[in-house]
């Protein structure tokens, strides 16, 4: 993909120049590209889910962006970079799942009030977490929601844990569109 700035033979300038290159202008970028080349190839059955997966993530972002406190919200995270807008944010909200990259135990000592922060990657993605503590026998200590600070989630214990072996905390995350991603950390 080339970009073409201050060109005047080509500002503004789309669609296809001969077999081999077509040209786009997006947010007032011009770019040029090569002619898709179409294939007589059987699509295999990893590209058939992806088609599917994409025709339900562009339904969902046709549906967001017909609301506008969720269209505003998506405009927001696309910011100032090339080539997003609020349809492809919501695409690609609904595309990629949310990810829980660890939770922190350093400081759960197992006294009530404990904090243990969850580390999530793209905090704006997140909407909710949830947090289940059980014990050795899989045996349920507590369960809450986790709060959003200013540095990212944590989860505040409201119940002592006499014996930490064996304890595992569980965290699910939860996306705008619904999709939950479960990590465990056990002691």
């Amino acid at each position: 993909m080339g970009f073409i700035t201050e060109n005047d033979l080509t500002d503004g300038i789309s669609g296809r120049v001969g077999n081999k290159i077509v040209f786009r202008t997006i947010k007032g970028v011009t770019i040029a590209t090569r002619r898709p080349k179409a294939t007589d190839a059987p699509s295999t059955a990893k590209q058939i889910t992806h088609r599917e997966n994409f025709k339900r993530a562009a339904a969902y972002a046709k549906k967001k962006m017909l609301d506008p406190v969720a269209k505003e919200e998506y405009l927001q995270m696309a910011g100032d970079k090339a080539f997003h807008n609020a349809f492809s944010e919501a695409v690609r909200d609904y595309m990629v799942a949310p990810l829980i990259e660890s939770i922190n135990v350093t400081g759960f000592t197992g006294v009530a009030g404990s904090v243990i922060p969850i580390r999530v990657a793209g905090v704006n993605k997140v909407v909710s977490i949830s947090v289940t503590i059980t014990d050795a026998g899989n045996n349920l200590i507590e369960t809450g929601a986790a709060t959003q600070d200013d540095i990212g989630w944590i989860y505040i214990t409201t119940v002592a844990v006499a014996a930490l072996q064996g304890v595992k905390i569980t965290a699910t995350a939860k996306d705008r569109p619904g999709k939950e991603i479960t990590f465990d950390q056990i002691l």
